[in-house]
């Protein structure tokens, strides 16, 4: 099993890749809930590193596109060294017909985030010979390695940070904003919180971004105890920063590579970051109940 690492300064790659194998990168053209939006010229800047350093290095290009953004999507990806990246990660079935009608089939990683919940959908892609698929984070340890006993190809997955919840595709804070005429200061800004008045105690991270408005859960998933049992069916396990920094990374990392739980540092990671860590789902079947 991989790791996969967000980051947030290019001059911090070379200390994380000390534990990860790889990293996650991305502009806000095209991708969502990024750490940071890199230009063109420094991702390929990026790319260079990641290559000095025998290190993957994957395109995260995450947004439901519309008819424009897969033109300008298509041409960006014109202009990129594109083959010597490791894989390009969609969310957008779109997008993943467009790369597969330019040849670019076995560098597609679909991460349609809350749908591949059993063997069946996760597989459906095998025929069309992509490179993986993120399995969803709302479904239980149980189903992830009976999903993962099944796959067809690459199982990738996220194991640790704040899982997002909400998406809309509007940008509802600048629609605020501008209902209450007053400046949006709070675009792209990664410390903002929202409250429910019933559940004071429990802030849920919230992002506006280019491609809408994304509310995270509060705590912060842990995979750390259950590597043992998922390491022999996720190939690539994701450690997402975003909310954090490189220091984050870093010592979340070094347990992640160690497969070892380092108790006293944990609560040190939890203290700085003022954060709760919990399992996620892997124990808590998700289900929809009719009310009335």
């Amino acid at each position: 099993m991989k790791l996969l690492s967000t980051f947030y300064k290019v001059e911090d790659i070379e200390k994380l890749s000390v534990y990860a194998d790889g990293f996650l990168i991305g502009n806000d053209d095209f991708g969502t809930r990024l750490t940071k939006s890199y230009s063109t010229k420094e991702i390929q800047e990026v790319l260079k590193i990641t290559k000095r350093l025998n290190k993957s290095l994957y395109l995260v290009c995450n947004q439901i596109f519309n008819d424009d953004q897969l033109v300008n999507f298509k041409s960006w990806i014109e202009k990129l060294p594109i083959l010597e990246f490791s894989g390009i990660v969609v969310a957008d079935l779109g997008a993943y017909r467009l790369l597969d009608h330019m040849g670019l089939s076995e560098l597609i990683v679909y991460n349609p985030e809350t749908l591949m919940t059993n063997a069946y959908d996760f597989n459906f892609l095998a025929h069309f010979n992509i490179q993986g698929v993120f399995v969803a984070k709302e479904i239980t340890l149980e189903d992830v390695i009976y999903i993962g006993d099944k796959k067809k190809y690459k199982m990738f997955m996220i194991g640790h940070g704040h899982l997002n919840m909400f998406y809309s595709k509007r940008q509802l804070i600048d629609n605020f904003m501008d209902f209450t005429e007053s400046e949006n200061v709070y675009h792209n800004r990664q410390d903002l919180k929202i409250v429910e008045e019933n559940r004071k105690e429990d802030p849920y991270p919230i992002l506006e971004d280019q491609a809408g408005t994304h509310v995270f859960r509060s705590q912060v998933l842990s995979s750390i105890n259950h590597l043992s049992a998922l390491k022999g069916f996720v190939d690539y396990l994701v450690i997402d920063s975003l909310f954090k920094d490189d220091d984050y990374a870093l010592s979340v990392l070094k347990m992640y590579k160690a497969e070892k739980e380092d108790l006293e540092q944990i609560q040190l990671i939890k203290n700085k970051y003022q954060e709760v860590w919990d399992e996620g789902f892997f124990y808590k079947k998700t289900i929809y109940k009719h009310k009335g």
